[in-house]
Order: structure tokens, then C-alpha cells, then sequence
């Protein structure tokens, strides 16, 4: 589950530059005096520590440069091919490559050529002949999509239309991608596999008969397993050689199908009567798809001609039969052994299988249960060449008696001596592993810091040497944009691990540059940023203030404010303050990550604080305040929204404790709701929730019943019941609160809102509630409507009253 009305000019607070008088009598001498006690007066109202903040005597950063985004910096939008290329786009828009070692570009494919220029994705084929582009964007969910494809010739610039069969017609396809080795394809037509072994050869082997578009899916995800398992819209995995592939199979036809209406263009005939959108969605405790892994021999169906194409299924772990389960992650470690992560339903077990295709054998080479709380297994282990070891991330106990996400090592996987040894300890996270440089024995990782889980950094630590101290990458790097250390920092590894690129992606305007690994020596920088940076210097920025809060448990929530510039910190002056909240379990907003958003638009321009708080449940600061709401949402995490804000309000005098307000999107939208619902206290006056789950019962199997479990008798209905929205609206009060929802939201369905609305309705609880028809979970094409009517309804609830 992920995210995504007033006036500019004169709504909110009057803006803060001052208005001065002209000064006509005097002499020189009254007008020094003038301005040094007006600089005084001005050094009065900073904290010794908030010297970087700003006047307002700069422009402020408007709500258009943020919707539309002309303050959005550019991230590396390159692709490794080997250790010294790299395949971008320039500022044109030309295909280019990008020659590290004799620092040349040459250009691939120019803007100019029409099948390049008429499409929305590229790849390029391994043995760099062929180019495969992407156009017609026709979007399904949020990672699936349909599309047309074509196949360029790079020597002859032929192109050639990706067809089915003997149809000389582009075929509309779910996905096409190349195969590791040379310029085989493989593409996916009404949910079945179809092989391509050469290019431009158009001879086609159909690999699967079983696809029912929309009910059954081969090597494509379904619904949920999109949303909540794989992020992707492939379930399909490469041998090394590209000989061999495994692929998912999704059977929906006995999972509930979620009828969503889609009411088409106004004023069209076509659109008399709505149409009805139907997915297969199953909610908690329903039924759930059945999934099964299978594995082809590629080079066999090719070389046969299409006559023996022989289907194996991979059987599940004996742990989890006769029981319902989940498919997490596959790869080949090796060109004959198939590693497939398997857990059950409610996702506190994980089961790591090992296939050998040749001896038709299995292993269980690692099983990891969770008794506190859920396992999150869904990017495949890192393999050695030879397969015999692995690297993870896996909670590990710490001298805190905690347990906290760490680097390991699986080595004897294959006998009873297994063995799991830590590379990594301490009070910080792993977020994840960048690379296995195993010629040298490093591995490369990004991690939080100890006491610091707002910052991100990169590492390496040697896989030999069991007393060797990691080696921290990024510590040292100053931002190209300021003069600040790059606190949040993010990586990619070339193929052999020989280069990396380093975004330096916070507290300052990002900047892209790339190293050697050897040395770490950095070579280029990719990207600047400039002109982004030279914008923002010219723009009143809020005052970031960051601290920690005790919450119960002995845990400490992570705390930021955005304070309007130039603000008054004694408490002469009273700022309104609202607080944006998701809450979901393991996330996490306060970090030293370079961000505009609506907030920043509001501290500089409206004169509001913009909060934000991490509280129990949320991530990066070990196991046990992650668990603290394990199978009990909209409890802890609530509380401490609450309950961090009214110390805020206590503890910090320029806070109007008067004038604050929430508002959240998604589970944000949810704690939204329920903290106006269990907020006793009036700690908040009013709250906004976009999109919100209002009952869990309503919500997908995967996500739901990996931190409930089932809405069961036998398991956790009280929960689910406790966790309900809908039973908790009689302390929300008339005029408070603001629902806003999009009809075409196949995520958090309209349901949710619709009978939240009902509830209040019947309770006679007067509300603002703003419908945005055939738009989906994000709400895309009525951005600009969203908040500015978001930003009326502050104004009524915050400034007028």
C-alpha cells in the first residue's frame, strides 16, 4: 500500500516579508540605529542551532513548481550494460552510450528515428544488436500496462513489428523482454508465454495454453501479486545462459471478483451507461489465487522446434502442504539450480528451496519463522557463482537484546551443517545489498546509522575477514549542491561490481556521480542538478528542525518539522501546524533525503508547520517497536501520532495548539480518521484523509493478514474489529473532517469511503467529502484540484476560524 482548495495569492497567513515605511527624516545617523536594532531583533528570534534558516525576503516556492515539477531533480537515468557502458538518454532525447573508460558517447538511435521518438520504453538486447521499444502505453495497474512493441535493427535500422502468429499486425502485449544472452525474446499475449529464439526471425513457439486473460496469468503477475508481492509486472526468471526460465502461474477463478464502475467521458454516447471494471481482488480471509512454479527448458523448445515443450512443476516446500501459500521471490543461482522463497499465508514463515533441474531434486536450504511479528522475504537471495552460499538481509539479536535487520551469510546449505554468520552488527538497519564483488570478497550494502535512522549510507565489508569493520563508501562525500555531507545516499553497482554510481540524494539538491569501486575514486559526475540547485538558493526554504520524542515501550519516534522561514521562535507568534501522516507498518518518512512537496509549499508560503512523525510500528529502528502493532493496526501507531503531537504542541511555544490538523493518503488516510476518532483531548481540530481503508476486513489478503492475520474467531476478528474505522466515528466532529476518494481506485476501493460516508451520515455528523470520478489510487489527472481544494478546507478550518 502506497500513496501517491485555497488560493496562492491570498489565502492561509499574509505572507511574511514586512512592509516598510519610507523613511523620510533622520539624518544617517537614525537610519544605522535603525537597522541595527532591526538586525538584532531578528538574530533575537532564531534558536543558536536554526542559524541556517531563512527570511522570507526571497521568493517562496510556489504550489505550481511542485505540482507541475520544475523543482524535480533528475536521478541517474542511465543503465548499466557491462562494467564500461552505459545506455542513457541526453537532453535531446537520443539514444546514447556513454563510454566510461575512453569517456566518449556515441549515439545509439537518434531522436529523430520514428519508432524511437513514439515510444515510452527501451531496452536494449544483450548482445547490443537490437533495440526493443515500447509504445502505445495503454496502463492496467500501477506496474502493469499494455503495449505494442517494435524491434529495431541497430546495423540496418530495420524495424520489425512484434506480432502473434502469422498477423503482420502489432500485437497489443502484457510484456516483452529479452532474453540474458543474444536477442531472444520472450513476450506474453492473453496471459500465455510465447519464445522467440532469434529477433528478427518472426518464428514463435508457444509456450503455455493455459492463460485466461483476466482469470489465469502465466509469467505475469495477477493483481495482488503485483500490488503486494513482486512490485513488477514480470514473474518470470532467466537462467544465467537465458536456456532455461522459470515462470508463475496465477489461477484467479475462485477469487472474489471487485466490480469497479468506470462512468467514461462527458458528453460521449459511448458512455450512456457506466462500464464495470471486473478484478480479481481477494480480501482478508478469502479465497487467495493459486500459484504454482514452473520451469521450461528454452534451448529444448527451440531446437525442437516447438515439438517438445515440457512444463515442470516446482513443488513447494513438504513445510507448507495441504496449506495455503505464498510465492515471494525466485532466481537461478546457477544454470541448473532454481531458488524459489516460498512463505504461508499469513507471511511468518519463509521457506528458501532449492530445485535442481538436472537430478529433478529439492532442498530446504534455510526456513526463518517469525514469532513477534511477520517476515518481508521478497527480494531473492544473493548468490556465489557456484550457488553454494548466500547473502541476506535477516533480523539478527544485538546488545540491546533487540533484534535488527542485518547481513548475512548461508554457506553448507546443501548438508545438516549449515552455517548463518553475520557480516554486519550493531543498533542500524540494512536496507538492502547493492552487490557481491566475490573476486575480492566484498559485498556492498546500504545501511542506516546508529542512532541516526534518518540517514542512509553506503558500505562494504569483506566476507573473509570475520573481524574486519565495514568500510562506510559515502561518509565523507560532500553534495556538489552545498556544503553539507551527503546524509542519504543510494547506489548501483555495474556487473562486476568494478564502478558504482552514487546519488547523493539529501540533505541538499541531489547530485549523481560515478566511482571506481577499487579505490573509490570518483570519476564524473553524471548529474548535477544545477539548475535545480541555483532555483532553490533564490527560494525561502522552511526551518528543519529534527528530534526524538518517548514514546511507550522505551522507544523514541523520529520527529521533523518544516517552519516557515524567518518564523518567530519565542513564542511571541502562534504558526498553525499540520501533521502528515501514513503510519503504515515499516515506513518511514523523517530522513536526511532531499524533498519538495506540498509541505515545503505550506511552511514557506502559508506560514503553517508541516510535521511529520515516525512512531511505533514504523521502520529502520529494530524489531520490536517495528512489531509493537503486530496483528492490532490503528492502535500504537495512532496513539502516537496523538500523542507526539500534543507534545509538540506542549513543548514548543510558536505551535498553535489550537490550530493544528492532520491529513494522510492511503494507510495515511486511515490514521487520519482514526486519530480524529480516539484523539480525546481535541488535539487536532480537523484532518483530511485521501483514500483511506476505513475497515481491514475490506482491504487485499496479502497486505492485510501479513500484519492481522485472518478476520477469524479462531485467529484475530477482535483485530480486525478494533481496527475498524466505521465503529469509532462518534468522537469525530461536524465540520472536521474531509474524505477524499477516486471512483476508479482499484488499490483501497471507493467501497472503503463510500461506507465511511454512510456511517457519518447516519450519525447525523456533517462532513466534506470530494468524489474524483474514474480516477484511481493516485489521482494523477486531478492533481492541481486536490489540493487546492485541500488547501480551502485549511484555510476554513486553520486561519478563519
Amino acid at each position: 500500500m502506497t500513496e501517491g482548495g485555497m488560493n496562492v495569492s491570498d489565502l492561509m497567513t499574509k505572507n511574511t516579508r514586512r512592509n516598510w515605511r519610507k523613511l523620510f527624516a533622520g539624518g544617517l545617523i537614525a537610519l544605522v540605529v535603525l537597522l541595527l536594532l532591526i538586525a538584532t531583533l531578528f538574530l533575537l528570534k532564531l534558536n543558536p542551532d536554526e542559524g541556517n534558516s531563512q527570511t522570507t525576503t526571497t521568493s517562496s516556492i510556489t504550489l505550481d513548481e511542485w505540482l507541475w515539477g520544475s523543482l524535480s531533480t533528475k536521478n541517474f537515468n542511465g543503465t548499466w550494460i557491462n562494467d564500461d557502458e552505459i545506455l542513457y538518454r541526453d537532453e535531446s532525447d537520443n539514444l546514447m552510450i556513454y563510454n566510461i573508460e575512453n569517456d566518449v558517447s556515441k549515439v545509439l538511435l537518434p531522436m529523430t528515428n520514428p519508432a524511437l521518438s513514439s515510444s515510452f520504453d527501451y531496452v536494449l538486447s544483450p548482445d547490443k544488436k537490437y533495440l526493443l521499444l515500447a509504445s502505445n502505453y495503454q496502463k492496467f495497474y500501477r506496474h502493469t500496462y499494455l503495449a505494442q512493441y517494435k524491434i529495431v535493427n541497430l546495423a540496418t535500422f530495420n524495424e520489425t513489428s512484434l506480432s502473434v502468429g502469422n498477423s503482420t499486425t502489432p500485437a497489443t502485449l502484457q510484456l516483452a523482454t529479452w532474453a540474458p544472452k543474444g536477442n531472444g525474446l520472450i513476450y506474453v499475449y492473453l496471459s500465455n508465454i510465447y519464445y522467440r529464439p532469434e529477433a528478427e526471425i518472426p518464428i514463435d513457439y508457444q509456450i503455455t495454453t493455459t492463460g485466461d486473460y483476466g482469470s489465469i496469468y502465466n509469467a505475469v503477475p495477477d493483481w495482488v501479486y503485483e500490488e503486494e508481492v513482486f512490485s513488477s509486472n514480470k514473474a518470470l526468471w532467466f537462467s544465467p545462459s537465458g536456456k532455461k526460465m522459470a515462470f508463475g502461474f496465477f489461477n484467479d477463478t475462485k477469487s472474489h471478483l471487485m466490480t469497479i464502475p468506470y462512468y467514461g467521458y462527458p458528453g460521449s454516447l459511448s458512455f450512456q451507461y457506466p462500464s464495470a471494471i471486473p478484478v480479481h481482488y481477494p480480501k482478508s480471509g478469502t479465497v487467495n489465487p493459486t500459484v504454482k512454479l514452473f520451469y521450461v527448458d528454452l534451448e529444448m523448445v527451440s531446437s525442437s522446434r516447438g515439438n517438445n515443450i515440457s512444463l515442470v512443476e516446482i513443488q513447494h516446500p513438504p513445510q507448507l502442504s495441504g496449506k495455503e501459500r505464498i510465492l515471494a521471490a525466485v532466481t537461478f543461482p546457477t544454470e541448473n539450480i532454481i531458488s524459489a522463497t516460498w512463505m504461508n499465508r499469513v507471511q511468518n514463515q519463509a521457506y528458501f528451496q532449492l530445485y535442481n533441474v538436472e537430478k529433478s531434486s529439492y532442498n530446504t536450504a534455510l526456513e526463518y519463522i517469525e514469532r513477534n511479528g511477520w517476515v518481508e522475504q521478497f527480494e531473492a537471495p544473493h548468490f556465489s557463482k557456484d550457488g553454494n552460499k548466500f547473502l541476506l538481509i535477516l533480523p539478527q539479536k544485538q546488545l540491546d537484546h533487540d533484534h535488527w535487520s542485518h547481513l548475512v551469510m548461508v554457506t553448507n546449505m546443501n548438508n545438516n551443517s549449515r552455517t548463518i554468520r553475520a557480516l554486519t552488527s550493531g543498533t542500524f538497519v540494512v536496507t538492502e545489498i547493492s552487490g557481491w564483488d566475490e573476486e575480492n570478497s566484498l559485498v556492498y550494502y546500504l545501511a542506516t546509522v546508529a542512532d541516526d535512522p534518518a540517514q542512509q549510507h553506503l558500505y562494504r565489508v569483506s566476507t573473509l575477514d570475520e573481524n574486519s569493520k565495514p568500510e562506510c563508501l559515502s561518509c565523507n562525500v560532500k553534495s556538489e549542491n552545498g556544503e553539507k555531507l551527503c546524509l542519504y545516499n543510494e547506489a548501483k553497482l555495474s556487473p562486476s561490481r568494478n564502478r558504482f554510481i552514487l546519488t547523493c540524494a539529501g540533505p541538499d539538491v541531489p547530485d549523481v556521480s560515478i566511482y571506481n569501486s577499487d579505490n573509490s575514486t570518483k570519476l564524473l559526475t553524471w548529474e548535477s542538478n544545477s539548475r535545480v540547485a541555483n532555483v532553490i538558493k533564490e527560494k525561502s526554504r522552511p526551518i528543519v528542525k529534527r528530534f526524538t520524542v518517548r514514546v511507550p515501550g522505551d522507544f523514541d519516534a523520529q520527529v521533523r518539522l518544516l517552519i516557515p522561514p524567518g518564523a518567530d521562535l519565542t513564542g511571541a507568534k502562534k504558526y498553525p501546524m499540520l501533521v502528515y501522516v501514513y503510519g503504515g507498518p515499516d515506513s518511514y518518512q523523517v530522513t536526511e533525503k532531499f524533498n519538495v512537496d506540498w509541505g515545503t509549499y505550506l511552511s514557506t508560503n502559508k506560514n503553517i508547520i508541516y510535521a511529520a512523525i515516525d512512531g511505533r510500528g514504523s521502520g529502520l529502528k529494530g524489531n520490536a517497536m517495528l512489531f509493537s502493532g503486530y496483528r492490532n493496526l490503528g492502535t500504537v501507531e495512532i496513539y502516537d501520532q496523538i500523542n507526539v503531537t500534543r507534545y509538540i504542541q506542549m513543548n514548543y511555544p510558536f505551535v498553535d495548539k489550537e490550530k493544528t490538523a492532520i491529513w494522510g493518503w492511503s494507510y495515511g488516510g486511515y490514521a487520519t480518521g482514526m486519530s480524529l476518532a480516539m484523539d480525546k483531548e481535541g488535539v487536532f481540530k480537523c484532518g483530511m484523509s485521501v483514500a483511506p481503508v476505513t475497515d481491514w476486513a475490506l482491504y487485499d489478503s496479502i497486505y492485510t493478514e501479513r500484519f492481522m492475520g485472518l478476520p477469524t474467531v479462531a485467529d484475530n476478528l477482535g483485530g480486525y474489529e478494533q481496527g475498524q474505522l466505521l465503529n469509532k466515528v462518534d468522537n469525530i466532529k461536524s465540520n472536521s473532517y474531509y474524505l477524499i476518494h477516486g471512483t476508479l481506485d482499484d488499490n483501497v476501493h471507493y467501497q472503503q469511503s463510500l461506507l465511511l460516508a454512510k456511517v457519518l451520515e447516519q450519525k447525523d455528523i456533517l462532513f466534506r467529502q470530494q468524489t474524483y470520478t474514474d480516477e484511481d489510487h493516485g489521482i494523477l489527472q486531478s492533481r492541481a484540484h486536490l489540493y487546492h481544494s485541500m488547501e480551502n478546507f485549511l484555510n476554513d478550518c486553520l486561519i478563519k476560524s
